[in-house]
């Protein structure tokens, strides 16, 4: 039976949250790899420094955790690697060149897809001294600290999600082909990890409501739930992450963004 490699490691916020170090995931072994992607199943969120990866490699790390998911908006993705989509408040040569407010309030990623992400890969070129951070909620100790009469309250719950509704709170047009291929989904306010099937809320972002609940109470609730916790997260569970390209994968996902 193999072991898992140790790496060397340090805690970002109690258990939530790693920053390895001493590994350069671009020429990394397979072994190596393995245990960055075992650290990130154990502790939700994984930080390392100093990396200088190429698309090609920034993809090849992304297919570690998964298979790459689309970008639904194809504003800013990079023209040659689609699978990867450009943060960025810089205008070179009079053209913005990627998104600037892609950070829109808490949020799952490819919350409104039939498929959601697992995890996102943020890979950092070029951030500020201060400012530009990206915020992690662990939202399987958000889970943990609800009530338990809460907790039986709410398991079971499907959340109403909409591309079409997301885009307009932001004051985007949705394009036809957005109309014909995001349909409004549904998916639980609860999951399990994928991974040792611990339970986290899953609140997605902006949504439509409840399944079973009227609005305003579905939306009071959603609401309500995404401000526990993210006060649970400003005691001690935030994950500050520069970044500038993303690539994501699908499939179950376990934090929020």
């Amino acid at each position: 039976m193999g072991t898992t490699k140790q790496l060397r490691t340090r805690p970002l916020h109690g258990d939530f949250g790693v920053e390895i170090y001493d590994v350069d995931v671009h020429h990394a072994d397979a072994d190596t790899l393995a245990a960055v992607v075992s650290e990130f199943n154990h502790h939700g969120a994984v930080l390392l420094r100093g990396q200088s990866l190429d698309r090609p490699a920034q993809l090849a790390f992304t297919e570690l955790f998964g298979e790459p998911g689309d970008n639904v908006r194809k504003d800013f993705v990079d023209p040659e690697y689609p699978k990867i989509y450009i943060i960025s408040n810089k205008v070179v040569d009079g053209r913005v060149v990627g998104e600037h407010d892609a950070g829109f309030g808490w949020h799952t990623d490819l919350a409104t897809s039939q498929r959601p992400a697992l995890c996102t890969i943020l890979y950092a070129l070029e951030v500020p001294d201060e400012g530009s951070d990206t915020l992690i909620a662990d939202m399987c100790a958000a889970w943990n600290a609800l009530p338990a009469e809460r907790q039986r309250q709410i398991d079971g719950y499907r959340v109403h999600h909409s591309f079409i509704e997301m885009m307009r709170q932001r004051g985007l047009k949705p394009t036809q082909e957005h109309q014909e291929t995001m349909p409004d989904v549904f998916h639980p306010m609860v999951r399990r990890h994928v991974f040792d099937g611990r339970k986290a809320l899953w609140l997605g972002g902006k949504v439509k409501g409840i399944v079973g609940l009227p609005n305003p109470e579905g939306l009071d609730l959603i609401d309500e739930l995404m401000e526990y916790a993210t006060q649970v997260l400003s005691q001690g569970r935030s994950v500050p992450l520069p970044v500038h390209s993303v690539s994501r994968t699908q499939r179950s996902p376990q934090g929020q963004r």
